[in-house]
Parts: C-alpha cells; sequence; structure tokens
C-alpha cells in the first residue's frame, strides 16, 4: 500500500474528527497541491478544467489557488458544518492519493 493510501486508512480509523480538523485541511491541501503538480510534471492530463486553466500559468498559479482555498476554510473553519469539513477533507486526500498513483506509475 502506497504512503498515501495508509495516510486515508489513519486517518478513517481515527474518526471524523481527525479528518474534519485543521491540520486535516492544511495536510490535503497541500498533499494534493503537490501530487498534483509532481505528477503533471511527469506528464500526466489534469483533468479538472479548472486546475488546468490554473496550472497554465506555472505551478505558482495552482499554489497560490491552494493556499487561499486553505486559509479560508481555516477562517471559517468553526462555522463550518462538520460533514462538509468531512466530505472535503476526504475527497482532497482521495484525489491526493490517486494523484501519487499516477505519478508512481508514470515514473522512470
Amino acid at each position: 500500500m502506497s504512503r498515501a493510501g495508509i495516510l486515508a486508512v489513519l486517518m478513517v480509523l481515527s474518526g471524523c474528527a481527525a479528518i474534519a480538523s485543521k491540520e486535516a485541511v492544511i495536510g490535503c491541501q497541500a498533499a494534493d497541491a503537490a501530487t498534483t503538480l509532481h505528477a503533471t510534471s511527469l506528464g500526466a492530463e489534469e483533468l479538472n478544467p479548472f486546475v488546468g486553466w490554473l496550472l497554465g500559468f506555472g505551478p505558482m498559479a495552482l499554489i497560490a489557488a491552494k493556499a487561499g482555498v486553505t486559509l479560508l476554510v481555516l477562517h471559517h473553519h468553526a462555522e463550518l458544518p462538520r460533514n462538509l469539513l468531512v466530505a472535503a477533507n476526504g475527497i482532497t486526500c482521495a484525489v491526493a492519493a490517486n494523484n501519487a498513483r499516477i505519478a508512481a506509475e508514470l515514473a522512470p
């Protein structure tokens, strides 16, 4: 199992509180950005049209957007429904895990 897969399993086993935490927001967003940039640098196709558009401006555009989203979520974290945070973080970390899998397949 990949490191991303192990992380996902550990997060699920630790319960929703961990998945909804501020640390999970930061970790999942950072993992998604890093794995997206890595996979696309190896030739992977970005399937999200908005992210593809951002990448047209270079990697810093994606990093800036991810940082902005992360800061916005952290600012409003206490007001956001826990179920929304669990879903958003779960999906974001799952996307990062998939990006890591694709990068591993493309790596020389």
